[in-house]
Formats: structure tokens, sequence, C-alpha cells
């Protein structure tokens, strides 16, 4: 069974950043540990990324998933520097943000990682992954969270599409 300790989510407990988890604990997938809650980017004043999935590996220093909703675009270098050092270059990392025009995607890097940035409709992040990543909402109502976890984890983990890249600066002035 793999342990909170043995994962990318050992400093982010530390921090205290995992905070009101629906799931924090090993998943049905040998080795993988994940987090459903929310994740307390700063406290003064309070950023949230809210409606929080994530899921790692054990023995690995970064999250292989993520996904959850920001309410501004401006709070994504928030996002990057709680993470500190827990997104790869091949994790894949969706977020949801309040004040994205609907109907705009964007590719933002940071670093040598990339986060899928999309509007929020007023719909569940989880809903919102479970039409995005094609998954069968019939099944979903039928697993236990960490399987849920795991089938949006592993969803995510063979998405291969491109959105536009654009640089933080050029994402923020389209908002």
């Amino acid at each position: 069974m793999t342990s909170i300790e043995t994962t990318a989510f050992q400093r982010l407990e530390a921090d205290g950043r995992l905070v009101k988890p629906a799931h924090k604990g090993p998943t049905h997938v040998a080795g993988r540990f994940a987090f459903r809650g929310e994740i307390e980017l700063t406290s003064d004043p309070e950023v949230l990324l809210t409606a929080a999935f994530a899921a790692a590996q054990g023995g690995e220093t970064a999250l292989s998933f993520l996904a959850g909703q920001l309410a501004t675009f401006s709070e994504l270098p928030a996002l990057v520097a709680a993470l500190d050092g827990a997104l790869a270059p091949d994790g894949k990392y969706f977020i949801y943000v309040g004040d994205v025009k609907r109907g705009d995607r964007y590719q933002v890097s940071f670093g040598d990682s990339s986060l899928y940035v999309l509007p929020y409709d007023d719909v569940s992040v989880y809903n919102e992954l479970i039409d995005f990543l094609y998954l069968d909402k019939t099944k979903m109502k039928k697993f236990d969270t960490a399987a849920k976890i795991d089938a949006i984890a592993d969803g995510a983990a063979k998405y291969d599409e491109t959105f536009p890249k654009v640089t933080y600066e050029e994402g923020l002035a389209r908002i």
C-alpha cells in the first residue's frame, strides 16, 4: 500500500496545503496515491484550488495528474509556486478557470511543465472531466471515490490533444 510519505503529496501535506479531503489515500491502482479536496495555494489572502483531484505514484516527486478550479487566471502563478517542483513535464494538469472566456482553451507552460487551462462553466470539475475525457458516466456512478480518481487519472494520462500554446502574460492579456 502506498503511503503519502512516499509521494509528491508529502510536502503538500507537511505544508498544510491539502484541505477538506474527500479522499486522501491509496487508490485501486498499485502504487498510486490520490487526493480529492482543496489545495491551499496562499493563506493571506487565501487562494484555493477548489474541486481538486490529484494523483501521484509512490517513489515519484511529481504529481502525474492534477485538476481543479481557480477563480482567476491570475492565480496560476500561485498554483505553480505552491506545488513547487511537484509538476512534471509529462504530467497531465487540467485547470478550470472562472475568468477564461467560453470556448478559449490554452496550454500555458511554467518551466518544463504545461497546464491545460480551460473555461469553467458553473458545472462541477468532476462532471467537466468526465465529459472532457470521454468517460462513461454510468460506470463512474458505480465507483467509489478512489476508483473515480483512478478512472479520471487514467483518462487524463491518455489525453494527447494540444491547445494553443500561450505564455502566462499572453493568456492574462486575453482575459
